[in-house]
């Protein structure tokens, strides 16, 4: 909350992707009352969760001093977002069946973008020295055992709350296919990151709110014409009650 407190004290200085990750979440928190209204209760808890599972990134950085990437703590929320929000809240699981796949592959891709991000920091600051394969089977590995967990939990929702977000076998082997696919897709980016890239071409979402499309600008040119106005409306209302005491 005190992090949050100070974003909107200083929204001039946030970027633009943390701006985003927040509205994400403020949006996925405006489901939790309709979630109780309709009685969905369970779906109410998985909401609360994943609200929490959101905000871990912001928690690690602030009481652990470790600065992930900011375009990761937004694609961590937009892919909890998605599920949780459109894929769930919005029915979007049910009037779109690829929403299931693509959300499975870009999913996988975030994890294994986490795994690349934790590995090749490990590397970095020579903690742990891998070859650049190695990353990349790290990465993937890593994708497949956090989808491999999914499944577990979709068949555990499945078998305690006589849910059906498994439909069948073939559904369940897609799935890891498409997480397969995801941490593919990362670890060949990954490691041409790393071989290939410089400093100076790394670019990232970090332009500062007040600055995108001059809105500081605009918001300082209307604040100035709101003060000029009431300054303007005081010496009138002087001028009309010195006016007023005259004999």
């Amino acid at each position: 909350m005190l992090q949050l407190k100070n974003m909107f004290r200083d929204w001039r200085t946030v970027s633009v992707s943390t701006g985003l990750s927040w509205l994400l979440k403020l949006l996925m928190v405006g489901l939790i009352p309709y979630d109780l209204y309709t009685g969905q209760y369970l779906f109410t808890v998985a909401t609360v969760a994943a609200v929490i599972l959101s905000l871990v990134p912001s928690i690690v950085q602030r009481n652990y001093s470790i600065t992930l990437p900011f375009e990761l703590d937004l694609l961590i929320t937009l892919s909890i977002f998605l599920h949780i929000f459109m894929g769930e809240g919005l029915d979007f699981y049910k009037k779109f069946h690829v929403w299931d796949k693509i959300l499975h592959v870009y999913g996988s891709s975030v994890v294994a973008m986490l795994a690349f991000v934790t590995v090749y920091t490990l590397h970095y600051t020579r903690k742990l020295r891998l070859t650049i394969p190695l990353i990349g089977f790290f990465t993937v590995t890593f994708a497949l055992a956090v989808g491999g967990l999914w499944e577990i939990g979709e068949f555990t929702v499945d078998s305690l709350f006589n849910k059906q977000t498994q439909d069948s076998l073939d559904d369940t082997m897609w799935d890891m296919i498409d997480d397969f696919i995801g941490g593919i897709i990362i670890a060949i980016l990954g490691m041409i990151y790393v071989r290939y890239s410089r400093p100076e071409t790394r670019k990232r979402l970090a332009k500062p709110l007040g600055e995108v499309f001059g809105i500081g600008k605009r918001i300082d040119r209307i604040k100035k014409r709101f003060k000029k106005a009431e300054r303007e409306l005081k010496r009138r209302r002087k001028r009309e009650k010195g006016a007023d005491n005259r004999p």
